[in-house]
């Protein structure tokens, strides 16, 4: 099966340790929401050191969790803000050099002692503006057991668990050379020059393959929408593993002239960073009581091992007893917000997870009819939202209310900005009721927006989220209880607690809303709809599926686009620059996330409603149905109709979109990392207008000193500067 929400039978000591806290549950604190740190600054470089760490994840509504986990060390502690960017700037350089001098030597890596850190597991946040250059020292500083897996050399299949590059989601810059490269590979401390020579084979190019630490320098255009965004690790078969681990932060473009932060509402109010990941870490099979959590290959993408690759013919690994697949927000389980009434906060919120579909929508956490907390957008996937300005309304940005079943133009729009898939991003301008009340953010039931039926089996069970193919004795799969849109965002649905909002009376913070007349002065990229070069029919059709049951493995199967896994050898599809494309992307089974690299897209039909204007993306959720998809689609019905059965075959998402000012190779695939890990990904060359054919990619069989591609590290042609 796709990768899916299933239940895992617990022995009866790991549900009597409550992992998971049940909606309603008594709170045993209150945990306010910590900050992730600043990044870690000195002379104009930014450090990304990744470090094996032991973690407490926090808790507000139970036992912290202790997690081993790789993760972006940030030199400080949780009071790491205290010490400024600069000082942990130095400390972070000198445990770079340390490792350049050792791990340059090719030593055999080796297990070492994990330090405890009281670091939050989340990434630092970044912020840049337009036209600044976003220099990144990355270091790899990672060592692996053979329990947690970390083959090499595996195209569609999840390995490589140690192999890390940087990838600025959202960011329109330059997927080459040292910007954001996918493509390039960076080894860590110990790896031997035979496996460096293997990658350059592998890849065709030796300046894809680097060790210990490398050197981004990431050109931001003099335009660019400013908004969040984020970063990531990116390298294919360890996605998903590098997102449960915490490898990730948020990436905030700051514009004080044409960007939100220009505006007076948003200037005061109160910023609240929220990085929503979901920390997939289990117990191994004999393993003490007081043993650290830890996040394995097995454990990510399934019980099937044959799903993983392991190293060098190693024995068959140690089983993980169990998943917390709780959601958490900047490294911590059931925070807390604190508002006063009436405040108007900006929300800078993160999808993060491998595959969870988040509504953002807050419901009291005890009875009916309390006024909630109003979001208000004012970027989806880091672009201010234009629209025209109601009539007779006021003129305020859009209002997310309750999901709207049998939508028209607006309503879809809603259903669209309120269902927060992974990849995706909101800037919110938050507003607090006038009267005092405890609201929720809720991760429903299945954990990608799935209702699950009762298991046939009894006993204890706890959500997991995985892939691959699971014991039937242990699982069943959810044929039946989905739910609808319109069973969202009500009081009393199924799921677990992911943030808690405290509104307690008060006075003395902002209650300014921006207005939507200001949003629509702010920079976005050039309308696309409903100008000359819009195609009258499809000129790029994606397909999300799988060849079989199950997912790529030693006996076959795989993620696939069109029928085809992923292949690094040559470009899947090719785009001219400047040409306006429209595409028709669908599934052909479960829900997926499309996402493409470089440049955005506006999104303007999903199934047959147009939406009242058009929205720019960088990701977007696919929906199936049960006519295609069986019964593992998020909302059977989909975001546009619950009753028309036309739009029982999932809905075909259609959408503009030009490759600018940027040629070379990236890439396109689906945000549920699990299936991107296993095939469901495509190469993508741009091109200049005029260049008929894609640049020639060397055979994975060739020497390294053989025929090379065209230019460097991935790419085929050089930078064109962007305007």
């Amino acid at each position: 099966m796709s990768s899916i929400n299933a239940f895992r039978k617990l022995p009866a000591a790991m549900v009597a340790a409550g992992l998971l806290a049940a909606v309603g549950a008594a709170r045993a604190q209150t945990l306010e929401l910590a900050m992730p740190p600043a990044i870690p600054q000195l002379d104009g470089i930014s450090f990304l050191v990744l470090a094996p760490e032991v973690y407490t994840v926090p808790n507000g509504a139970g036992a912290s969790l202790t997690v081993q986990a790789n993760a972006f060390v940030s030199f400080g502690g949780q009071g790491a803000q205290s010490s400024g960017a600069q000082g942990r700037g130095t400390l972070a350089k000198k445990r770079v050099d340390a490792a350049k001098a050792a791990g340059l030597k090719g030593e055999t890596r080796a297990s070492t002692p994990v330090p405890t850190t009281s670091e939050l597991l989340v990434g630092p946040t970044i912020r840049v503006h337009p036209g600044d250059t976003l220099n990144v020292l990355m270091a790899n500083l990672l060592t692996f057991s053979v329990d947690q897996g970390d083959g090499f050399m595996s195209s569609d299949v999840p390995h490589g668990l140690d192999v890390v590059n940087l990838h600025t989601h959202g960011l329109h810059v330059s997927p080459q050379g040292n910007s954001d490269n996918v493509l390039l590979s960076l080894y860590p401390v110990g790896t031997d020059q035979a496996t460096i020579d293997s990658c350059a084979r592998h890849m065709g190019d030796k300046d894809l393959c680097q060790r210990v630490a490398f050197d981004y320098s990431i050109k931001i255009p003099a335009q660019h929408p400013a908004g969040t965004y984020w970063y990531h690790t990116h390298k294919h078969g360890s996605v998903a593993y590098q997102l449960s681990n915490g490898e990730a932060g948020a990436l905030i473009v700051q514009d004080p002239v044409n960007g939100i932060d220009s505006l007076p509402a948003v200037q005061g109010a109160a910023e609240k960073v929220m990085v929503i990941q979901a920390i997939q870490a289990g117990t191994l099979q004999g393993a003490s009581a007081s043993a650290s959590l830890k996040i394995t290959c097995s454990g990510v993408y399934g019980t099937n091992g044959s799903t993983c690759v392991y190293p060098h013919g190693s024995k068959t690994p140690v089983a993980v007893n169990n998943v917390n697949g709780q959601l958490s927000v900047n490294g911590q389980l059931s925070p807390t917000v604190t508002m006063r009434t009436g405040e108007v906060q900006l929300w800078r919120v993160v999808n993060a997870t491998v595959g969870s579909v988040v509504p953002m929508c807050l419901v009291p956490a005890t009875g009916a009819g309390a006024t909630v907390p109003t979001p208000y957008v004012l970027t989806a996937d880091g672009v201010p939202i234009h629209r025209p300005v109601p009539t007779g309304g006021p003129d305020l940005p859009i209002a997310l209310t309750a999901p709207a079943p049998n939508p028209d133009g607006n309503g879809v729009i809603n259903n669209e900005l309120l269902l927060l898939a992974p990849g995706q991003r909101l800037d919110l301008m938050m507003q607090a009721p006038a009267a005092a009340g405890t609201y929720q953010l809720i991760q429903p039931a299945g954990a990608a927006g799935l209702a699950m039926a009762p298991p046939t089996n009894p006993g204890n069970y706890q959500l997991v989220s995985t892939s691959g193919t699971v014991p039937a004795a242990d699982t069943f799969n959810p044929p039946v209880l989905q739910p609808t849109m319109a069973s969202l965002c009500q009081p009393g649905q199924g799921g677990t607690v992911i943030l808690t909002v405290n509104v307690v009376a008060g006075g003395g913070y902002s209650t300014a809303l921006p207005t939507q007349t200001q949003l629509n002065a702010l920079y976005t990229p050039a309308n696309l709809k409903g100008t000359a070069g819009e195609p009258t029919s499809p000129t790029q059709g994606v397909v999300f599926g799988f060849t079989s049951g199950t997912y790529a493995s030693s006996t076959g199967g795989a993620s696939v686009v069109n029928g085809r896994p992923f292949t690094p050898e040559r470009p899947q599809r090719i785009l001219a620059l400047n040409q306006t494309n429209l595409w028709g992307v669908q599934s052909a089974a479960d829900t997926h996330m499309f996402h493409i690299h470089t440049n955005s897209f506006q999104v303007f039909r999903r199934g047959i409603v147009d939406y009242a204007y058009p929205i720019w993306r960088d990701t977007v959720l696919i929906n199936c149905a049960p006519a295609m998809g069986g019964g593992n689609c998020a909302f059977p019905q989909g975001l546009t109709n619950a009753s028309q059965s036309v739009n029982n075959y999932g809905e075909v998402v259609q959408f503009l979109s030009q490759a600018l000012d940027y040629t070379g190779q990236m890439v396109m695939h689906c945000h549920n990392t699990n299936h991107e890990d296993t095939g469901m990904m495509e190469l993508v060359e741009m091109v200049a207008a005029d260049q008929a054919t894609p640049s020639r990619h060397v055979h994975m069989d060739e020497p390294v000193g053989g025929p090379a591609p065209a230019g460097v590290r991935g790419a085929g042609h050089p930078d064109h500067t962007p305007h």
